[in-house]
């Protein structure tokens, strides 16, 4: 899988287009979520996708350290509904847990994982740090990885 990751200013507009355009059907579309998903900090954020031809299929953006917390973060974890269970959101979180080891030198990590998926990020070495708490209606820990 050719994973590429880009800071914001170095996205195309046909890239930005498309991971906002994967973001919404899957966090508006399919979880009805309806906060506002734009924010500042994709400004601030590299981004990591992955493209089948002309669509992004999976997506996550990276945060530096003290952007959303003290530590860096990822978010908006997301892959396209017809590619999952295949293995792609885990090989995308082990390819962003390698770049965030390349930035520096002693990482750690902090995300607000939907509960379900839990168990998920336990099995790349997240564990849990907060009891559950409720996020646009939907069950989250925060989670850390060392």
């Amino acid at each position: 899988m050719n994973w590429i990751i880009k800071r914001f200013d170095d996205l195309t507009p046909v890239e930005v287009y498309d991971m906002i355009k994967l973001r919404l059907e899957v966090f508006i579309g399919e979880q009805g979520c309806s906060y506002e998903d734009l924010d500042d900090r994709d400004k601030q954020a590299y981004h990591m996708f992955l493209y089948d031809k002309e669509n992004i299929i999976a997506y996550c953006r990276i945060l530096d350290a003290g952007v959303a917390y003290e530590e860096m973060s990822i978010g908006r974890v997301c892959v396209h509904k017809n590619y999952r269970n295949q293995g792609i959101a885990k090989s995308m979180i082990l390819e962003a847990l390698e770049f965030v080891k390349k930035q520096v030198s002693h990482p750690t990590i902090k995300i607000s994982a939907q509960s379900y998926i839990i168990p998920f990020y336990e099995s790349v070495g997240f564990e849990i740090i907060s009891e559950p708490y409720l996020e646009e209606g939907i069950e989250h820990r925060k989670m850390k990885w060392k």
